[in-house]
């Protein structure tokens, strides 16, 4: 269904369930949406600024040059969705799992992702400067060229990310990462394993 430009502003959205519908550019305004699904959705350009919403999903869903300004996802979903050129600050995001979404060139600096699922998202080029990961899962994640400069991604997981070519200064870190970085980087770490 073709959606386009409809206006959700300032409504109170329960239990709905979007399907392969076209909701580009879009407003849901200081909408509060909540269980709301968007299953396959073209959003587009959508206007989400000041949005509250809570446990919804976006499945597989373009959010291409999306207006997210102010807004509060708390577990959300947003499995293989795109939000390149997406604007993203400020944001507040309690947990949820982002795993399979593209964030390239995303500015999230600042944002405190605490215990978000990441797992292979791809985030080249995003600037994640002073974001709190702490607990993220960033598993397989794509990191080329990431900036995280001053971030916090203690107790982070790491598996299978290519560390390569990310500045790790001023990024807090606990022993364990350093020691998957120092091996990463070809180092020889006495006293832990092989």
């Amino acid at each position: 269904m073709d959606l386009s430009r409809a206006d959700f502003s300032r409504e109170n959205l329960q239990g709905r369930h979007f399907e392969d519908d076209v909701l580009v550019g879009a407003d849901f305004c200081e909408a509060v949406l909540d269980r709301v699904v968007f299953e396959r959705c073209d959003l587009s350009g959508a206007e989400l600024t000041s949005a509250r919403l809570v446990d919804c999903a976006f499945l597989g869903c373009s959010l291409e040059g999306a207006r997210l300004f102010g807004s509060t996802l708390r577990g959300c979903k947003l499995t293989g969705s795109s939000l390149v050129r997406a604007q993203l600050r400020p944001l507040v995001v309690d947990g949820g799992d982002w795993g399979w979404t593209s964030l390239r060139g995303a500015d999230l600096r600042g944002v405190a992702l605490v215990g978000l699922r990441l797992v292979e998202a791809d985030l080249t080029e995003a600037d994640l400067s002073g974001c709190d990961l702490s607990g993220a899962d960033l598993s397989r994640a794509v990191l080329r060229g990431v900036r995280l400069r001053g971030a916090d991604l203690r107790g982070a997981r790491l598996d299978g990310c290519d560390v390569d070519g990310v500045d790790w200064r001023e990024v807090r870190l606990d022993l364990s990462q350093a020691v998957l970085l120092a091996r990463a980087r070809g180092a020889v770490v006495d006293g832990y394993g092989p």
